[in-house]
């Protein structure tokens, strides 16, 4: 009779603590990280019954870590996408377009080139550019706003990985005691303490690409994908998103570690962490903002190639008011940051180089005894280009003549040197911020040359002149501005004089003179009088050509048609000439001129296409990003799917269970039941 009540009464445990196991999974069957319970009991000849059990979470763990992996990868697509969305909208809204508004200024301008004394033809010109401006502004604000949205957002998920690496570390602790206690650990509270690890390992996979490894005695050590410890049993990681001290748009990363036991050794260990390290939502968002700065560089690099080459043609032209033009769009130096408050860098675009800006940041750095110049492109990286260039120690300024800018220094490159000053500077990046119209009334648009043409009257061929090119006026050109009248006036040198003369063989040729009557150089017969001063070249002492050309003009001419041997052409002063257009049409040329520099390599393209290859840059990126993440999307649901089939719980299955341990319960207890009856007749008898 003993026998059988032990029997019940075991019987009747081991039923309440299946019930318990199921009763337990109906609960959570919405409990975020809840994994599914089972218990499994032994049986016992000793007891005449049912022995020890034993509950158990259900899951697979190498689905798990699989689970981990696809949760950073969605994870990064997704934040890398959503960094990049605003650029792409900014820069593809028509509404907005740069490119729109740049087309329809040179449509204007062309139309005010038609009727160069129109006031109203060159005010809608104006209006036009004062809308490319606009456009270029608004552009580049949003792109920052966009760029200091994300970063807020990487303080924000830095703070989550802080908090869960803590938590993640505490809970390993308290696994770790349980353990190794004496007491019973497959409790309620142990299995909870293991579900909420696992939960909050999976935020963290949200956050960086991580790997799990699990420990003899319960812990899990918890790395990146490069290796590096993120939390074990003792210590956990904490990370610092800090602004960059020579960027102030950019966000680092830096790791420092932290002993949970107060009072213990601290750890010195700082590491900044790299791109390559993070995975996950964070390097998703760091990772979009590598795009977001190259996408303001490119867009500054355009604006400054754009204001560039208006501003030179405008300047090689003469306005309504019959004075030299002047730059249409203000293009700003730049403040270098600098190591040492005490030394300063500004630096400058230079003028008429405009195409060959390109969207790198440069870095000086005379810590190691010497002056070394870098490019940095848009990853970090950095080119020494200090072979390139050729300066002293007296120097105050560099000229980068290949990227298109010069580098001023408020002292010399040996005082910089001896002071170790390391500066940076990032030319393009707010260029298109701070873009401004230079002109302030629509007269200011110089349509008129500085020069004309005139054909001589006595000529026996039929060639006529014309000009071919009008670029640039100054000391080192053909035609200078006199700096108190406004007005054009030749330099000694200027080209003034086409004559139609024969050369060492006894051919016809082009012979170029100066104003003060000097021979400056000979173009061939063979040029057929197409761009004749680039043509030309110096004689040598026997009246034969050299190979060296002639200095260049600032304006070419062109003379077709029949040429007789003494027949001349002549180049004169634009005096008067309000109404000639002919600048105004090398400003509208400016439309499908290449003036931009590819980033990094040879290529030039026009203003447009070099917008276009912008925008799809960002919109392939935006795009590639968006198919990977539904493709990072599909393939963790299906291993969410595969891990749930484990640890989910099945309703309809735990009902089953729920009834059929129910049954065994109250069987259990039948036991118990009818040996206490017979218990008492026994008693009765007696």
């Amino acid at each position: 009779m003993s026998s059988l009540i032990v029997t019940g009464k075991y019987g009747v445990l081991n039923s309440q603590r299946l019930l318990n196991s199921t009763s337990n999974n109906i609960n959570n069957v919405s409990t975020e990280g809840y994994i599914r319970k089972d218990t499994i009991t032994y049986t016992s000849v000793v007891n005449w019954g049912v022995g020890d059990t034993y509950t158990r979470r259900i899951y697979d763990q190498y689905v798990q870590r699989q689970l981990f992996t696809d949760t950073a990868n969605s994870a990064y697509y997704h934040a890398y996408s959503e960094g990049l969305n605003v650029a792409d909208n900014v820069l593809s809204d028509p509404d907005m377009s740069i490119a729109n508004s740049i087309s329809n200024f040179f449509d204007s301008l062309s139309t005010a080139t038609d009727s160069p004394t129109s006031s109203g033809s060159r005010e809608t010109a104006l209006a036009k550019l004062r809308d490319v401006v606009t456009r270029f502004t608004t552009t580049s604000d949003n792109l920052l706003s966009s760029l200091n949205d994300v970063n807020a957002k990487i303080h924000d998920s830095v703070d989550d990985i802080n908090s869960y690496t803590k938590a993640i570390c505490d809970l390993n602790d308290e696994i770790r005691t349980l353990s190794i206690s004496n007491t019973e650990i497959r409790n309620e509270v142990y299995m909870q303490m293991l579900d909420e690890r696992d939960r909050l390992v999976g935020k963290l996979a949200e956050q960086v690409s991580i790997n799990v490894q699990t420990q003899q005695d319960g812990t899990y050590d918890v790395y990146l994908n490069s290796g590096m410890l993120l939390c074990n049993g003792d210590t956990y990681a904490i990370f610092d998103a800090a602004t960059d001290a020579m960027d102030p748009t950019k966000t680092n990363i830096h790791m420092s570690f932290k002993c949970r036991v107060d009072g213990a050794n601290e750890d010195k260990t700082n590491v900044k962490m790299t791109l390559s390290d993070m995975g996950g939502k964070l390097g998703g968002l760091i990772n979009s903002t590598v795009e977001l700065r190259q996408s303001m560089r490119e867009l500054g690099k355009l604006y400054v190639s754009l204001a560039d080459a208006l501003n030179e043609q405008n300047k090689a032209g003469f306005t309504l008011d019959d004075v030299a033009g002047q730059n249409l769009l203000n293009i700003k130096d730049v403040w270098a940051v600098s190591s040492n408050p005490a030394d300063s860098m500004l630096c400058t675009f230079n003028e008429n180089e405009g195409e060959n800006v390109q969207g790198f940041d440069f870095l000086v750095n005379c810590a190691g005894g010497e002056m070394k110049l870098f490019t940095v492109d848009s990853f970090g990286r950095k080119t020494d280009i200090t072979d390139k260039y050729t300066f002293s120690g007296t120097d105050t300024s560099i000229n980068l003549k290949d990227y298109g800018i010069t580098l001023n220094f408020n002292k010399s490159v040996d005082t910089l040197v001896n002071n170790k000053t390391e500066f940076f500077v990032q030319p393009t990046l707010l260029a298109g911020s701070t873009a401004s119209v230079a002109i302030a009334k629509p007269e200011d648009f110089a349509f008129a040359s500085a020069v004309r043409t005139r054909t001589g009257n006595d000529n026996y061929g039929n060639a006529t002149i014309s000009l071919s090119r009008i670029s640039n006026t100054g000391d080192n050109y053909g035609v200078k501005v006199n700096e108190i009248t406004g007005k054009p006036e030749f330099n000694a040198k200027g080209a003034a004089l086409v004559k139609i003369e024969k050369d060492a063989d006894g051919e016809l040729c082009y012979n170029v003179y100066a104003k003060d009557g000097s021979l400056l150089g000979q173009a061939p017969g063979s040029c057929n009088g197409v761009n004749v001063f680039e043509n030309a070249v110096t004689l040598n002492a026997d009246g034969t050509r050299s190979t060296t050309k002639i200095a260049d003009q600032g304006y070419d001419v062109n003379v077709i048609g029949t040429i007789k041997e003494n027949d001349s052409f002549t180049v004169e002063l634009n005096e008067g000439g309000q109404a000639d257009n002919s600048n105004g049409i090398a400003l509208v040329k400016l439309r499908t001129t290449q003036l931009v520099h590819t980033t990094g390599g040879e290529k030039t393209s026009t203003i447009t296409e070099s917008y276009s290859n912008l925008l799809a840059q960002v919109g392939s990126a935006v795009s590639s990003a968006n198919a990977n993440a539904e493709a990072a999307d599909a393939k963790l649901e299906q291993t969410t799917a595969l891990y749930e089939s484990d640890s989910g719980v099945n309703l309809d299955e735990e009902a089953v269970n729920l009834l059929q341990y129910q049954q065994s319960y109250q069987a259990c207890a039948k036991i118990i039941e009818a040996s206490q009856t017979i218990f008492n007749a026994l008693i009765a008898v007696m």
